[in-house]
């Protein structure tokens, strides 16, 4: 059963986090590290500036669990790379030309691109959503080979849009003024070790 705890960030800098000294996928050994990063942009309310806060740890995996985690990136990677990549050119290259044909780059100022931004938006939206659904279909195709591990993780078109993720054995999702992080432990055990070796830096639920 998963157990969630919730870490405070002060000013936005990342907590040093002391993590069980084995696999927290399995809890064999420790033999390998997986890396968990979080990105996420953030607006100063004082100063209405925005800026990019990094947190990034070192997870103790075994070999086996730190091997799962870099194929279950990359069977998310990859197909959603196609995806959008085949779908938002083909929706870009439609509507720019369609656009194009209707005379949308003669509307306003001369020598415009309406086109183009017309085209871009949609090939970016059309590229999310193929990559959503090529993202989906793969991880089917790939779940005899790779195993359940690719059921359990989240998507990643889904963590990115989140600001989030995710290593065997633990997900990690930061809340909207980053102020907290949420991270979700796979085994009781583990949480329990985490909580007890980070009481001093844990929010209340």
């Amino acid at each position: 059963m998963s157990q969630t705890l919730t870490v405070k960030i002060h000013d936005r800098e990342p907590p040093k986090l002391v993590f069980p000294n084995r696999c927290l996928g399995c809890g064999n050994p420790k033999a390998a590290e997986s890396n968990l990063l979080i990105k996420k942009l953030v607006t100063d309310e004082r100063t209405n500036e925005q800026d990019v806060v990094t947190l990034k740890y070192a997870v103790p995996h075994c070999e086996r669990c730190a091997r799962s985690t870099k194929a279950v990136f990359l069977a998310g990677l990859i197909p959603w790379a196609l995806g959008f990549l085949a779908v938002g050119g083909a929706a870009f290259a439609f509507v720019a030309w369609g656009a194009f044909r209707r005379g949308f780059d003669t509307v306003g100022q001369l020598h415009n691109n309406n086109s183009l931004v017309l085209g871009a938006a949609a090939g970016l939206f059309a590229g999310l959503v193929g990559g959503l659904v090529a993202e989906v279909v793969g991880r089917v195709l790939l779940v005899p080979f790779l195993g359940s591990a690719l059921l359990r993780a989240p998507l990643l078109s889904l963590s990115l849009l989140a600001d989030g993720d995710w290593v065997a054995g633990l997900r990690a999702r930061p809340n909207r003024d980053m102020t907290a992080l949420a991270l979700t432990f796979a085994s009781d055990d583990a949480a329990r070790e985490f909580l007890a070796a980070n009481a001093g830096l844990l929010r209340e639920s």
